[in-house]
């Protein structure tokens, strides 16, 4: 019953980060997708299925995983600015599956996988520029538990898949883009691309407090039992993901601050005449 189990889980998900995006804000929104909050449940059920080896195993698949989310997030995000829905879904397809052959280079290299997933995320992080979104668009009654419901029954098949794979590769489906795809796709369609931004750059900087999980769970796991395993690598993932974004919040104001500075200074400024 995993695979329901996923899609009942993944369908509430994607259901609370629309409601999130329409009362505080799509960035917060974007961030809770980062975070593990499919990736956990999926990789406790497989340590207890399937053993702590098995888990490990697939804890480094899930850290991969978010560097595949990154390449999704950021060209979704690039052709959304310039075509529609379909093209920029297909495009993000491309840039996430496209590497999948190179993925197997890290199986079971946990320090490997993390150097390269976060470097990969930090470059797309960096390469989404900070969009003016448009207003909140209207809800049409019912749409986001009809987008919850088609996001959830493409997790549950996933799950299906995943005990065919091996334990990497169950771990690298256990980390799929297919909230953030869900949500960016409604916001895309709703409001125009620039509607999806703002959620698509807090996505990714959430995918960082992912991998600090999965990477604290594969730890974990050699020394302590699932549950305890877990709770402290979500809380290690959920500390770095707040700390980055307090961090990045303070820069940005002081950004801010320094261009306003720069203009009253230069606004008072007085000029010479010949």
């Amino acid at each position: 019953m995993d695979w329901a189990y996923k899609a009942m889980l993944t369908a509430t998900m994607v259901a609370l980060l629309l409601t999130v995006g329409q009362l505080f804000g799509r960035r917060l929104a974007g961030l809770l997708a980062g975070l593990p909050t499919v990736t956990a449940p999926a990789l406790v059920w497989l340590a207890l299925e399937h053993g702590r080896g098995y888990a490990v195993e697939a804890a480094i698949g899930s850290v991969v995983g978010c560097a595949l989310c990154a390449l999704f997030a950021l060209s979704y995000e690039w052709v959304a600015q310039r075509r529609g829905v379909g093209v920029a879904l297909l495009a993000a397809l491309a840039a996430s599956v496209v590497p999948l052959p190179m993925a197997d280079l890290l199986d079971g290299r946990l320090v490997l996988a993390m150097l390269v997933a976060s470097l990969v995320v930090s470059v797309a992080a960096g390469a989404m520029p900070a969009r003016a979104a448009p207003p909140v668009t209207v809800i049409v009654r019912g749409e986001p538990w009809l987008t919850a419901g088609v996001a959830g029954m493409v997790s549950g098949a996933v799950a299906l898949a995943a005990p065919q794979v091996g334990p990497f590769w169950a771990g690298v489906l256990a980390s799929p883009p297919l909230i953030v795809a869900a949500v960016a796709m409604r916001q895309h369609a709703l409001g125009g691309g620039a509607a999806a931004s703002p959620f698509l750059r807090g996505y990714v900087g959430g995918l960082l407090g992912r991998i600090a999980f999965g990477a604290a769970f594969a730890l974990l796991m050699l020394a302590l039992p699932v549950a305890p395993a877990a709770l402290l690598a979500f809380a290690v993932g959920c500390l770095l993901t707040w700390a980055l974004e307090w961090t990045g919040q303070r820069r940005r104001a002081a950004t801010a601050a320094t261009g306003s500075s720069a203009v009253t200074l230069a606004s008072t400024t007085p000029t010479s005449t010949a």
